[in-house]
């Protein structure tokens, strides 16, 4: 199980949905270098091949675009060559699924937004979205959660239920990453074609 999507790479061994071994980087836009490597690290120190997996979860996003773009590209790569199912998370849930109380999970989506999820354990209350902040704050189920803007000091991986609430994909090649928003360069083209 990995997830690329905040400047927090997370990257998982778990076994009978517990979580074995772990390496985390903290990163600024640079995933794409150490994915693989990190990935292979776990798997040695475990004493394991890529072929003895059952499956591979991936945080499919929201968040970083580049960091998104990075996760998918590997685990369909993976999956694809190695003929691993491939399991799909939001990247949300899988970065605060540790937290036991209701949780508002939170990557800053900049200019007065956030990405942002609230769930209570394995029950979703407010699926992945795109809010501006003020948006955010006036929810009821955003007053009473604890909110983790998810950073190196905080998040919480339960392996438990990443595995138990993680989806199949059906088609490798049809897998894209949940951006919720388009990108700069998109709407930055929208601009000039407007004009």
């Amino acid at each position: 199980m990995f997830d690329v999507s905040s400047n927090v790479m997370f990257i998982g061994y778990s076994k009978n949905k517990e979580l074995v071994d772990y390496s985390i980087r903290i990163a600024q836009k640079d995933h794409a270098k150490y994915l693989v490597d990190r990935i292979s690290q776990v798997l040695q120190r475990n004493k394991i091949k890529l072929t003895d997996l059952d499956e591979i979860i991936v945080g499919i996003g929201p968040g970083s675009y580049t960091g998104l773009r990075v996760a998918i590209m590997v685990a369909k790569m993976l999956g694809y060559t190695k003929k691993i199912p491939v399991k799909t998370i939001s990247s949300l849930f899988f970065m605060t699924s540790g937290y036991e109380q209701k949780t508002a999970a939170l990557i800053d989506a900049r200019r007065g937004y956030f990405f942002t999820l609230i769930h209570d354990k394995e029950k979703i209350i407010l699926k992945d979205t795109y809010i501006k902040y003020e948006e955010l704050k006036a929810l009821p189920d955003y007053k009473d959660s604890q909110a983790i803007l998810i950073s190196d000091r905080d998040y919480k991986v339960s392996a438990k239920l990443v595995i138990e609430q993680a989806v199949l994909v059906d088609d490798i090649h049809g897998l894209v990453p949940n951006y919720l928003r388009r990108t700069e360069a998109e709407r930055n083209y929208d601009q000039k074609s407007d004009s």
